[in-house]
């Protein structure tokens, strides 16, 4: 698997990118940073950070998730945006741009939140504009990170559950917009053949990142979640439809009725006959 190398990036041709963050975040009064799709650091921090002591503890601190989740409760102005390279359609990290809001320019209510987000809209578009001439002058490989195979993750993925995934689905809860989306495609396709890499691809993140920010989040792999959601709905229509066994598969986008079988008695226990004769049993 492979990932986008942002600090790579970044540092890019004698760190162009990184003198003109250096600068903007100067001439505008702002402080700004980059952070990769996890939330962590990967530029230093550029502009003035002592005009809030709580900010620059945390600063300090590198807890940049903790400035970008609590902003509001520290007194600080914060807005980002997603930085999208278009040779490989995948969102890399975001720029960032923080402000106290104890500035006596910052009197206008609003009006500091939508200088954040003009500043970080014109700093997305320039660091994208800067990195489609870095990439074409020196080749999308010299900014790929590859990674071998992790043993353990293969592990990670045998260990799930599957009669308890159907469980996990009730209490599944996230804030992460990529997921979210990811969500909504995967209910909205669940009629469909869908990978790993068509899912990531519709949210803009790698194969390798989505993978691993999917379990993050909903506490399953990709594979188990999509065929505990194809499930869910194969119990739905076998209990509300006189559909046929061999319909509900074909309606699922299962390739055999005998692995729908097969997979529909790993999560439920039951047999899709069994299921659907059953009247006592609940969705």
């Amino acid at each position: 698997m492979e990932e986008f190398d942002i600090q790579a990036l970044l540092s890019s041709n004698e760190k162009t990118l990184i003198r003109l963050l250096e600068n903007y975040a100067t001439t505008n009064h702002v402080v700004t940073y980059v952070l990769d799709n996890s939330g962590d650091l990967k530029s230093d921090i550029y502009g003035n950070t002592h005009g809030n002591q709580i900010f620059s503890e945390l600063v300090e601190s590198k807890n940049m998730n903790e400035i970008t989740d609590k902003h509001v409760d520290y007194n600080l102005g914060y807005a980002d945006k997603s930085i999208r390279i278009s040779s490989i359609g995948q969102i890399i990290g975001r720029v960032c741009c923080v402000k106290s809001l104890d500035s006596p320019l910052n009197d206008t209510p609003g009006l500091l939140e939508r200088q954040l987000h003009e500043h970080c809209e014109y700093l997305k578009r320039l660091i994208e504009s800067i990195s489609r001439l870095l990439i074409d002058n020196h080749g999308i490989g010299t900014y790929m990170i590859k990674y071998p195979v992790e043993v353990d993750d293969i592990i990670d993925e045998l260990n799930d559950d599957d009669n308890k995934a159907l469980q996990q689905l009730k209490k599944l809860s996230t804030s992460n917009e990529a997921i979210i989306s990811a969500i909504e495609y995967i209910d909205e396709n669940l009629d469909k053949h869908l990978t790993l890499d068509q899912v990531s691809s519709k949210v803009f993140l790698s194969d390798y990142y989505f993978s691993k920010l999917f379990k993050r989040e909903t506490k399953l792999s990709f594979s188990v979640y999509l065929n505990a959601r194809k499930i869910q709905k194969a119990m739905i229509i076998l209990k509300q439809t006189s559909h046929s066994i061999s319909e509900v598969s074909d309606e699922l986008g299962f390739t055999r009725i005998s692995y729908f079988s097969q997979t529909f008695k790993k999560y439920t226990g039951y047999t899709p006959s069994e299921f659907r004769n059953e009247d006592y049993l609940e969705i």
